[in-house]
């Protein structure tokens, strides 16, 4: 059998490659991860972390006991739309469960918002210094970042925000209470803000610490979002006030279903596991544990700031789980020398080069440490 050899098809010219990863992605910026010893698959009891706003407090009993049970059915995926989870959040938002979004914490959502909202070229409208996981969003979608520095009481400047929007912005992300620095917006500047950011952009305002923030009379903000027209989103974790930073669990109430399509579409499928959405929902259920959680937070932030007073030019006023101090001296000196005594703390290039410290609330031993091996840094 004679056998026709083909010819080969001409080449299809190359296209011009380019650096993998591409450029837009190898050149974002974003604060290293801080080292986390752990001894047995737990916190290393020789370092005392006190810089990632954890909290102090063990989760609610029935929370745990709610993410016990759900491993006997780890097997099985979860409920990719938690339809328990976010009936209990509309039950206490008032907000419809399609306006819903919940994430592997609050920074996966912070990574989204800017997905959502942003092309190639677009820009963002930021406070500076933040929570930095929204900008890393916007740096992803190869949009730029405007900052517009913090008050001197650590929170955002709204007024200066919006000189700060260009036709291009779409979108304006407030932090209140302000992470790293505990600041509060009130209603006059959340007001502004929802009035004066053009509907083409995305107001993003992130409550990581809002129960904090409600518990110490901080005026609510998701009442007042309904005044506006644009597209909005708040965020919020489970990781505070209701103790669980390790199953990383987070929610986003939205303006409107469409805008809740669009976070669907960038979402992994099951991205929350089977334990968080059963701990999440029993942890959100027991109001008396979370309301011991944030007056125990409370009572030691403030025995923490009055110990400290003496020793520190500044402490910012705080409605967070953490202080921000500054100190008569450079900050950077100290946050080493405390870490190389086992005591982990935020080093604050802000609001110059004197710098500030960022303390996480731990438990009162905790803070005694903290307190003493400062008072020796500083003497030092």
């Amino acid at each position: 059998m004679t056998q026709t050899t083909l010819p080969s098809p001409a080449a299809a010219p190359l296209a011009t490659p380019h650096p993998i990863p591409v450029p837009h992605i190898a050149a974002i910026a974003f604060p290293a991860l801080p080292m986390m010893p752990e001894e047995n698959g737990a916190p290393a009891a020789s370092v005392t972390r006190l810089n990632l706003n954890e909290s102090a407090t063990p989760p609610s009993p029935k929370a745990l006991a709610a993410a016990q049970a759900a491993l006997e059915a780890a097997h099985r995926y979860p409920d990719h739309h938690a339809l328990a989870l976010t009936t209990e959040i509309t039950a206490r938002t008032g907000v419809a469960r399609d306006r819903i979004v919940l994430g592997n914490g609050s920074g996966e959502l912070l990574v989204q918002s800017a997905l959502v909202a942003l092309s190639a070229g677009d820009a963002a409208v930021m406070p500076s210094p933040t929570f930095p996981t929204c900008g890393k969003g916007v740096q992803m979608a190869g949009a730029r970042i405007i900052n517009v520095p913090l008050r001197a009481d650590g929170a955002n400047d709204v007024p200066a925000m919006l000189a700060a929007l260009t036709p291009d912005t779409r979108l304006f992300y407030l932090c209140t209470p302000n992470n790293p620095t505990g600041g509060l917006l009130n209603a006059a500047d959340v007001a502004q803000a929802i009035a004066e950011v053009p509907d083409s952009c995305l107001l993003v305002i992130d409550e990581a610490y809002h129960e904090f923030a409600a518990q110490e009379g901080g005026d609510a903000v998701l009442p007042m979002l309904a005044a506006r027209k644009g597209p909005w989103v708040i965020t919020r974790t489970f990781s505070k006030a209701y103790c669980l930073a390790g199953l990383r669990i987070g929610y986003a109430l939205v303006s409107d279903p469409g805008l809740a399509a669009g976070f669907a579409r960038l979402r992994h499928n099951f991205n929350v596991s089977r334990p968080s959405l059963a701990a999440a929902l029993a942890a959100l259920q027991d109001d008396a544990h979370v309301a011991q959680s944030i007056a125990r937070t409370v009572q030691e932030r403030q025995r923490l700031a009055a110990a400290l007073a003496p020793h520190c030019a500044q402490i910012l006023p705080s409605f967070a789980n953490f202080l921000t101090v500054r100190l008569h001296q450079p900050a950077a000196p100290i946050v080493a020398a405390l870490q190389a005594g086992g005591i982990a703390v935020q080093y604050l290039g802000w609001p110059d080069t004197q710098g500030a410290i960022r303390i996480s609330i731990g438990d009162a031993a905790e803070s005694d440490r903290l307190l003493a091996a400062l008072i020796a840094a500083v003497a030092a």
